[in-house]
């Protein structure tokens, strides 16, 4: 009795590994592109989900970047306007005024009312003159004052007002709140014509670009708004990829069972014939090859059977 030789793995879970195989890697590679990114030194592969989330940030970061930007233009145009305006008001109050002493002038309420005004919600307008003393200002503590004195302790303020003595000026500064908070302050410095005074107008720029806070909340909600969906989205993907690849696989294994049966079956018919089973039946259903090895081994059955009919008789016949 012929013994079957060892072959390793066997035709079906090697038909299952070289199909479901490159399948699942094919799947792996898919779900990397879509849901993971790489960072490789110099090389960044950034994958489907990161990209989205990416031009959003860098959309939201721009329109909100244009819109401070414009916002603080628009505040720069204000302030810059609120002081050439002051200083064309106490320009024509002084002409109107040509008899009046210069000192009796300077304490004149009229004239204070029309130095001192409101700029934005928080900021004013101050007057000195080219020497940089105080004439007008919210602050009496102020009137005065030798600006000077600000020059170490206020630096950015004093470079600004400093350039001022000699012509219009402006410019950012620093400002501390009496809650301790930092903010920058935009004052622009506009000279009174045919005098040596100069007005200033002052105000926290953040006044202005209040909107453009109130465009990131809206900006933000919608990020959050559409991560949110992102998520969703991407669980009923990847439930529907899951279920494709389950089904496939079901499939697969069933088609390489009804492969590799048949020619599992026609083995064990083989077996048999050569152990001398010349009548056992071929039955299979299968097309294509194993069709065509169905009736090879067939053909060989009923050769094998006539062979050896000839031998029989040829041996009745020599008896």
């Amino acid at each position: 009795m012929a013994t079957r030789k060892k072959t390793g793995l066997g035709l079906f879970p090697k038909l299952l590994l070289g199909v479901i195989v490159p399948i699942l890697i094919a799947f792996l590679i898919i779900g990397g592109l879509i849901f993971y990114s790489w960072d490789l030194g110099t090389f960044r592969f950034t994958s489907i989900k990161d990209m989205g989330s990416e031009s959003l940030r860098e959309l939201t970061a721009t329109a909100l970047h244009e819109s401070k930007t414009s916002l603080d233009k628009l505040g720069e145009k204000v302030i810059r306007e609120k002081a050439i305006d002051v200083a064309k008001q106490m320009e024509i109050y002084i002409k109107l005024h040509p008899k009046k002493k210069w000192e009796d002038l300077l304490k004149d309420p009229w004239l204070k009312e029309i130095a001192v005004q409101k700029v934005g919600e928080t900021g004013y307008t101050a007057v000195h003159d080219t020497n940089a003393i105080n004439y007008f200002h919210v602050n009496p503590k102020i009137v005065g004052m030798d600006l000077h004195q600000l020059s170490e302790k206020l630096p950015a303020f004093w470079k600004i007002l400093e350039a001022s003595l000699k012509g219009p000026a402006h410019g950012y500064y620093d400002w501390k709140d009496a809650d301790g908070k930092i903010r920058p302050k935009y004052m622009y410095l506009s000279p009174v014509q045919d005098t040596n005074l100069i007005v200033a107008a002052t105000t926290y720029i953040d006044e202005f670009s209040k909107p453009s806070k109130a465009i990131e909340a809206k900006m933000n909600l919608i990020e959050a708004r559409y991560l949110e969906e992102y998520e969703n989205r991407t669980k009923i993907f990847l439930i529907v990829i899951l279920g494709v690849l389950i089904i496939l696989l079901v499939r697969i294994f069933f088609f390489a069972r009804s492969v590799v049966k048949p020619i599992l079956y026609l083995s064990e018919v083989a077996d048999k014939i050569s152990l001398g089973e010349l009548d056992t039946p071929v039955r299979v259903e299968a097309k294509g090859e194993v069709a065509v090895l169905a009736e090879s081994i067939e053909r060989m059955q009923a050769s094998v059977k006539a062979a050896i009919e000839r031998l029989q008789k040829r041996r009745e016949t020599r008896a």
